[in-house]
């Protein structure tokens, strides 16, 4: 499977680019935004998803690579291209519209109109993409949070890990944080609900 691709930026396409690696010359799918990123030419690496498509009826495969300029990007492109009714093309059209940033704090805040502004999605999809990441995301964040129990383990410093990892800046994070806190002394509100209300503060 290719994982990455380093080479010469030889063209740029609408939601496409032509990487030059030693002479091979691979045709990539990258979101609009991505696409502005780049220089029009020059050396590139684009960290890439790489998707086969099989027809049932002819047995033809189609082989697509698509890139991204972070691992946490593709990451986020292959959580969205696994809810159901999310295409490839649709996943594309989302990143290529929200940053990835703003794509997991719509998720995590409950925020689905953020996805039915996007072309392609309706209401009950945007609500299936707001369940199905907010799950995914919340699974990843418990899997990088402190364990023990510690002072490191409290419920303020989760929130503040999860916020941080979503690429939040730290001290605007903490003050929105601790703002909500104090709103809520003595019966903070479950981790999950902290960090949603902490994202409406910022």
């Amino acid at each position: 499977m290719i994982d990455s691709l380093r080479g010469e930026l030889l063209d740029k396409l609408p939601g496409q680019v032509v990487v030059d690696c030693m002479g091979v010359g691979y045709l990539v799918h990258v979101p609009l935004s991505i696409q502005e990123a780049l220089p029009t030419k020059g050396p590139v690496r684009l960290h890439v998803h790489y998707q086969v498509s099989v027809d049932v009826r002819s047995g033809q495969s189609e082989h697509r690579l698509f890139g991204f300029l972070r691992p946490d990007e593709r990451a986020l492109f292959r959580s969205l291209i696994g809810v159901q009714g999310v295409s490839a093309t649709l996943g594309l059209a989302i990143l290529g519209a929200r940053s990835a940033d703003e794509v997991r704090m719509a998720a995590l805040s409950g925020d689905e109109a953020l996805f039915q502004g996007i072309k392609g999605i309706g209401p009950k999809l945007a609500q299936r993409i707001v369940a199905d990441l907010a799950g995914r995301l919340g699974a990843a964040h418990a899997e990088v949070l402190p364990t023990g129990g510690g002072p490191g383990n409290s419920l303020k410093a989760e929130a503040l890990s999860a916020l941080i990892s979503l690429g939040l800046d730290r001290v605007k994070a903490e003050r929105a944080l601790q703002g909500v806190m104090k709103e809520h002394q003595g019966a903070p509100p479950p981790l999950e609900e902290l960090i949603k209300m902490t994202l409406k503060n910022l």
